[in-house]
């Protein structure tokens, strides 16, 4: 009996990764809850990633995808309250797993002037809203021109536009 080889679609893969993620982090809840309060399970929470995790890098670039306006943030309050540059009203996924590792409830951007050094010991949101890994993300955000050929003479190059 001939046996055909299975293809997992990138659907696929991405599912089951986030599966693994999900048990992993489940393991270190059940771990962090059975721990001290004191001490954390790990000693920081590094943070890179889209939209999905920023929280407030873009309000620090030079970017139209920017969450620095209402309802963005509507539920989080802060003291000063508002919106916070993340992408959600309220908290982003890294500030419920920070949490449950023992570490601050809340995950700072590491472009947020509010923050320093210090406060990233703990965990830093290296995060950028509109980032991913297919070239088709960055075009609908960026109009570009088509790079000149090598070939081109130096006259013709110089029309183009």
């Amino acid at each position: 009996m001939a046996f055909r080889q299975a293809r997992l679609s990138s659907t696929a893969v991405a599912l089951l990764l986030l599966l693994v993620a999900a048990v992993e982090v489940q393991m270190l809840v059940v771990d962090a809850a059975s721990a001290s309060a004191k001490k954390p399970v790990v000693p920081a929470v590094i943070v890179f990633g889209d939209s999905t995790v920023d929280t407030g890098n873009n309000n620090a670039i030079k970017t139209v995808l920017k969450s620095n306006f209402p309802p963005y943030g509507r539920d989080l309050h802060l003291p000063g309250g508002g919106a916070t540059g993340r992408f959600c009203n309220g908290r982003m996924p890294p500030d419920f797993v920070s949490e449950a590792l023992g570490l601050p409830p809340l995950v700072p951007a590491y472009l947020d002037p509010a923050y320093s050094i210090k406060d990233f010991a703990t965990g830093v949101v290296f995060a950028s809203a509109g980032t991913g890994l297919d070239v088709r993300t960055a075009s609908v955000l960026v109009r570009t021109r088509p790079p000149i050929s090598m070939y081109q003479p130096a006259a013709a190059a110089s029309m183009v536009i």
